[in-house]
């Protein structure tokens, strides 16, 4: 569960970027994060991957007060959640796989397991034939998929994409989408960041509608707080 009530984050002394922001995302649910570009989407999208901490109201994620966390926590917590940057921020140094695979590594997963599931999701990513690519010898669209790889491949409790679909064209989109929709019903909350109209109408799940740093009415959630 993602919990935030009456919320501000601000960057050290100036102005308030979020401000009284509160909403309830279940687990297992998809939602669209929409807005104009200044709304404030990529700083709560920081917020709720822990790369910052609000300067007031109550952030609770996976039942746990954020506030509340020691550092040593926090590696953990942040195991727990996967990210999609706009920058997508790959290790150069590795392939395509070996980027991928880097989550299960970490967790110690076996490298048998590992092999397997790599290969099929970079397949189903339309990059099964780029397994031994180093990024920088990828497009811009194909590292993005690689990065989108990474951030699910683990299977996160909670999947935070900046612009997933920005970068590819039409028919690796709706591919995409059909990958975030997966995860959501094994129960992995999803919130996407996104401009594209056509892809919010098409999939008919929730939103998160900021404007000037706040929600707006237009926001529809199945599990807004009272």
């Amino acid at each position: 569960m993602v919990l935030l009530e009456q919320v501000a984050v601000r960057y050290s002394d100036g102005p308030e970027i979020l401000r009284d922001i509160s909403f309830a995302l279940a687990p297992g649910t998809l939602h669209f994060l929409v807005g104009p570009s200044g709304a404030g989407k990529s700083t709560l999208l920081r917020l709720l991957s822990l790369a910052l901490k609000p300067s007031e109201g109550r952030f609770s994620l996976f039942g746990r007060d954020v506030a509340g966390l020691e550092r040593r926590d926090l590696p953990a917590m942040r195991r727990r959640i996967g990210v999609v940057f706009q920058e997508f921020r790959l290790l150069e140094h590795l392939t395509a796989f070996d980027n991928v695979a880097l989550p299960l590594r970490l967790a110690n997963v076996r490298e048998a397991e590992i092999k397997k599931h790599v290969g099929e999701l970079l397949d189903w990513v339309g990059l099964g034939d780029k397994l031994e690519a180093l990024p920088p010898t990828l497009s811009g669209g194909q590292q993005q998929r690689v990065a989108i790889a990474r951030a699910v491949i683990a299977r996160p409790s909670l999947l935070l994409a900046d612009e997933p679909t920005g970068n590819v064209d039409d028919r690796i989109a709706l591919r995409l989408m059909y990958l975030f929709e997966e995860l959501y019903k094994l129960g992995t909350t999803v919130l996407i960041a996104t401009h594209n109209e056509s892809l919010v109408a098409r999939f008919p799940h929730h939103q998160l509608h900021l404007e000037g740093g706040r929600l707006a009415p237009r926001t529809r959630l199945s599990a807004a707080l009272p």
